[in-house]
Formats: structure tokens, C-alpha cells, sequence
């Protein structure tokens, strides 16, 4: 007699899961909210899939999906270019499905549709909290306080080199109207896909370890899945921190992704961002040529007073001196006219005397007058010779006064060939001055503009 407990075949048990679930749910379609677990793009059009749901990051239910391939146009319509975005592992979606189960194969959902609002309102959520925490943690904002440089130069890009975005960027910047030369470095990076948070976090680490004027994050337009990778909480976070100012150039119009708020400045499109930045230039240079016609035109009206008092001045000293001479003049005339005065008065009281002497001395009398009128004679012609040379030496010191202040002005100076240093408007004297400080130095006919390196001692 057999011992052996009753049992099934699997087909029969199987068949009769069948039975009860046909009679049940088979034909009944469902919205059904999982997790795609694994996925796969078979050869033969069809989609084969693994969904899971999970809570806490345990799995709970786990079952195969197919997408047959007469499904897919209609899927692909409702997606339209977020499709690839949407299916794929990892991505939790929103699905229209009824169930099948067939006693060799097991279950299957299979998938007729799948809700694109699902999808994008997942993103706007997701969104929307990554602004929530960057903003309690004070990072919203924080990059914007960084000063732009007047004057952008040196600029780093991160951006796919192999995007129109990129190259409509990097033509627009090197081609300015104006020909001004940049310094880019670029960081090729994806801007879509699995890898490109990674790499764009790598680029913004590699970045920070330099200071650039501004550093440019650029893509071309997209999808709200395509833009996804912009509202990431790693790369919004990194660039709220970076050193260096940062600009986005993301080609979206209405839409706003999260790095949009911790940038810089954000821009619609890359070509933009360009202009900015060549804009900037351009201001710049249109501000430094209207402010060196006003330092110019100032220094006209300074040279002009200053040679108008030089003038002055000139004729005040030469106008006192031929005064000084004619005064001087005058005096020794004066001088000369009481000397002789005094000598002729001198001459006739002693001839009276010596009238009176005795005959015996008249003749030592005409010999003494005879000495005393030569010696007064010489005595003239010395005193004449004495002012003579007085009023040569007046005269040749007046002279040489002139010729010293003629020699002083700035304009002869010039054209001796020396030249004269300003920095900010002021004679520059030799002081230490910050490195690549401007200094003009002024000849007689220009005007050459240089930089500040160093200074050196006399003999070194």
C-alpha cells in the first residue's frame, strides 16, 4: 500500500492560478504607481521590464512588465523627447496596465501607457525641495554676492563639447564684433545621463582650485527630464560655494532649474551669457576712453593756466629787474654827481687856502693840487669802472634768472627728451606702487601708457 501524500502536477496548480485570476482581474486595466527595477530594449521592439516597490529601502513586491512594441509609438507620443528620460532603471513612474498570467511564463503587467504629468511633477517636487533645503541651509543667494570684475577675462567653462549650445558659446565669444581676446578653459562635461552629475561635480571641484573672473555653466535648450540634472542639490550646492562668480546659461525659456537660483547670474540661452560678458567689455572700454578725454582735456586747461602764469611770472621778473637796473642806476648816478659835486668843492676851498700861503710855498702848492687832481681823476675812473661793473653783474644775474625759469618749464623739460610720470592724475616720485599700477609717462609729443613691476635701487 502507498505512503505517499496526495499531490499536484505545477501545471494544474498553475493552470488553476490561471483560472482564478482571469475570472477575477485578467482584462481589467489599472494606474499603477512602481519602480523600475531593470529594463530592457530587446531587438525585437519589445520592452522588457523588472518593477519593485520598495519602502525604506526594502523591497516588497517584485514582478516582470512588457511593453509590446505596438504600444511603444502611442508611449512615445505621450513622452514625447522626455521618453528615454522616463524609461529608464531607477525612475519611478505612473503606468496604465492590466494583468496576464500564463502557466509557463508567470505573471506579467503589461504596460499600454505611462502619465507624463507624474513624471514632471516628481521633478517639480523634487525641485522644489532642493530650494527648501539649500534655502534653510543659507546657500540661496550666496554665490550672487561675489563682485564681477568689471572686466571678464578669464573664464571657465563647463559644457559638452559636442552640443550646439557649446558651440554657439564659444563662436560668439571668439568672434565678438569688437575683437576682444578671452581666456577660456574649458571642462567637457555631459550635461544629460547617468554620469553627468559626477562629472559636473568634478569639474566644479577642479575649478575651485584656481580663481577665474567668472566661471560659465551652458547647455542647449531641452526637456523638463533633460533639464533635471540642473535642479541636482550636490551640483546646487557646489555652485553657491564656488570661488568664483558663476553664470548659467541653460537654453530654457520659461522653465527655472535649482542651479538657477544659487548662480551668479542666470541667462535664457549660452549665447547670451556670451554677450554679457562681451557687453561687459565693450562698457568698459566705451567708460575708459570717455574718461581719459576728460583726464586729457583737464590736463589741456592745466598747461594752459600753468604757461599763463609762466608768462606772468616772466614778464613780473623781467619788468622788476629793468626797474631794479633803472633805480640802481639812478642811485649811482646820484652818487656820482655828489662825489664830483663834492670833489669840485673840495678843489676850490683849497685853492682859496693856498692862495693865502706864502709865495714860497706856491709852487709846492701847484704841485700838491697838481697830485691831489690827478689822483682824484683816477679815483673817478675807478669809481666809474666800480658801477660799470655793478650793473653788468645785476644785468647778467637777472639774465640768468630768466634763462633758469625758461629752462624749468615743464615744456622744456619735454624737449630735452626727459619725460613726465603720472599715476591717477599725480606726479609720481618714486614711492612703491601696487603691481601693474598704470603709469603714463609723458613726452613732448605723446603719451606712452605702462605698468608698475617692481623697484630697483640705483647701480642694482
Amino acid at each position: 500500500m502507498s505512503t505517499l501524500p496526495t499531490y499536484y502536477s505545477l501545471s494544474k496548480i498553475l493552470n488553476r492560478v490561471k483560472t482564478i485570476i482571469d475570472t477575477t482581474i485578467a482584462g481589467k486595466h489599472f494606474w499603477l504607481k512602481v519602480e523600475i527595477a531593470n529594463i530592457n530594449f530587446h531587438r525585437s521592439g519589445h520592452i522588457y521590464l523588472e518593477l519593485a516597490e520598495s519602502i525604506n529601502g526594502q523591497t516588497i513586491a517584485k514582478c516582470k512588465a512588457i511593453i509590446w512594441s505596438f504600444n511603444i509609438p502611442q508611449i512615445r507620443q505621450v513622452l514625447g523627447q522626455d521618453f528615454d528620460n522616463i524609461l529608464k532603471k531607477g525612475n519611478e513612474i505612473l503606468c496604465y496596465t492590466h494583468i496576464k498570467f500564463d502557466a509557463a511564463y508567470g505573471l506579467s503587467i503589461l504596460i499600454s501607457n505611462v502619465n507624463l504629468e507624474f513624471a514632471v511633477g516628481k521633478i517639480e517636487r523634487k525641485r522644489q525641495e532642493t530650494i527648501d533645503s539649500l534655502t534653510k541651509e543659507g546657500l540661496i543667494g550666496l554665490n550672487k554676492q561675489i563682485q564681477i570684475p568689471l572686466v571678464i577675462s578669464n573664464i571657465a567653462v563647463i559644457a559638452s563639447k559636442n552640443t550646439s549650445g557649446y558651440q554657439d558659446f564659444i563662436k560668439n565669444i571668439q568672434e565678438n564684433q569688437y575683437g576682444y581676446k578671452y581666456n577660456l578653459e574649458i571642462f567637457s562635461s555631459s550635461v544629460q545621463g547617468n554620469v553627468a552629475e559626477v562629472e559636473i561635480l568634478n569639474s566644479l571641484s577642479a575649478i575651485n582650485q584656481k580663481k577665474y573672473d567668472c566661471i560659465v555653466i551652458i547647455r542647449g535648450g531641452g526637456s523638463k527630464m533633460d533639464l533635471d540634472i540642473f535642479n541636482s542639490y550636490e551640483i546646487s550646492k557646489q555652485v553657491s560655494k564656488m570661488r568664483s562668480a558663476v553664470f548659467s546659461g541653460i537654453g530654457h525659456e520659461t522653465d527655472i532649474t535649482v542651479i538657477d537660483f544659487t548662480a551668479n547670474k542666470t541667462f535664457k540661452t549660452p549665447t547670451e551669457v556670451s554677450n554679457y560678458i562681451v557687453n561687459k567689455s565693450y562698457n568698459f572700454e566705451q567708460k575708459t576712453i570717455k574718461l581719459y578725454d576728460l583726464i586729457y582735456e583737464g590736463y589741456q586747461n592745466l598747461m594752459e593756466r600753468e604757461a599763463s602764469k609762466l608768462k606772468l611770472y616772466a614778464e613780473g621778473i623781467t619788468n622788476a629787474s629793468n626797474s631794479f637796473t633803472r633805480l640802481r642806476r639812478g642811485a649811482l648816478h646820484t652818487l656820482m654827481n655828489r662825489l664830483v659835486s663834492h670833489a669840485n668843492s673840495f678843489i676850490k676851498k683849497e685853492s682859496h687856502r693856498l692862495s693865502l700861503i706864502n709865495q714860497e710855498q706856491l709852487q709846492l702848492s701847484r704841485e700838491t693840487v697838481h697830485n691831489q687832481q690827478e689822483l682824484l681823476k683816477s679815483q673817478l675812473e675807478m669809481l666809474g669802472l666800480l658801477v660799470d661793473n655793478v650793473i653788468n653783474h645785476k644785468r647778467a644775474y637777472l639774465l640768468n634768472a630768466l634763462i633758469v625759469i625758461s629752462s624749468s618749464s615743464p615744456k622744456a623739460i619735454l624737449k630735452k627728451g626727459f619725460t613726465i610720470p603720472m599715476v591717477n592724475g599725480n606726479l609720481y616720485k618714486g614711492a612703491e606702487l601696487p603691481k601693474d599700477t598704470i603709469i603714463k609717462l609723458e613726452f613732448k609729443d605723446s603719451v606712452i601708457i605702462t605698468k608698475y613691476i617692481k623697484k630697483e635701487k640705483n647701480g642694482r
